[in-house]
């Protein structure tokens, strides 16, 4: 019997996968944008200057109370398109299309340029000025592209095996099922054995009695239980 293939790699990734990665990049974020905020504006207090309550005017003291709140502004509001364009161009992927396994191609097999991330971004902002419309595209289209993919002509694909747990999970079932005292434990119990005994005879067909066990230990072990053979 062939096994079952799990692997999702190279086919088009669906509208939850990409929410999630997305949801977990504005995470990232919104926490880097507050960390530095925090950190710029204490450092600002320490030379006298808070952001949050300086007046702007002419003076030396006002020109750097507007530019500093300019600069913070200026972060603020560009970090994210700075954040998600640079790791398109250098990876492909933002960190939260990373944990998703998820990867950003262009459609004619050239590499995503900056040129191309930051379109692409462009799109971004068109599909949220349509009122989301955009996104919700992904689950219509048969490429699965969003309005920033058919703008840019990109996709988003799976790029490793996305249902690797499974197979994680079927192997720790297979070992489960195996194991004699996983099925019953109750019998081992019974007979005052812990699942290690269990293991040492695995090759019988019937649960050893607790003499058996008993026989089984090496002459210089103690009270405290023997070592399964290698």
């Amino acid at each position: 019997m062939s096994k079952p293939d799990y692997s999702l790699r190279g086919h088009y990734a669906g509208f939850v996968s990409r929410l999630i990665a997305y949801l977990i990049d504005r995470g990232i974020v919104i926490g880097i944008v507050a960390v530095f905020t925090a950190v710029a504006s204490y450092l600002l207090q320490l030379v006298g200057l808070d952001v949050a309550t300086c007046a702007m005017n002419l003076t030396l003291p006002g020109i750097a109370c507007g530019a500093s709140r300019l600069f913070l502004a200026a972060f603020v509001l560009s970090f994210a398109a700075i954040y998600t364009i640079t790791f398109w161009t250098l990876a492909g992927q933002t960190p939260g299309k990373y944990l998703l396994g998820l990867r950003v191609f262009c459609m004619d097999g050239e590499p995503l340029t900056l040129a191309r991330s930051a379109r692409r971004y462009v799109g971004y902002l068109l599909s949220f000025l349509a009122f989301g419309l955009g996104f919700i595209w992904i689950t219509i289209d048969d490429e699965r592209q969003g309005f920033h993919d058919i703008f840019a002509k990109t996709c988003v694909v799976y790029s490793w095996d996305a249902f690797q747990n499974q197979r994680l999970v079927n192997r720790l079932s297979l070992k489960i099922n195996k194991s004699r005292f996983m099925q019953n434990p109750e019998a081992f119990y019974s007979q005052g054995m812990t699942e290690a005994d269990a293991n040492y005879f695995s090759g019988d067909s019937e649960v050893p009695r607790m003499k058996d066990r008993e026989d089984a230990k090496p002459a210089d072990e103690g009270e405290s239980g023997y070592t399964s053979p290698n």
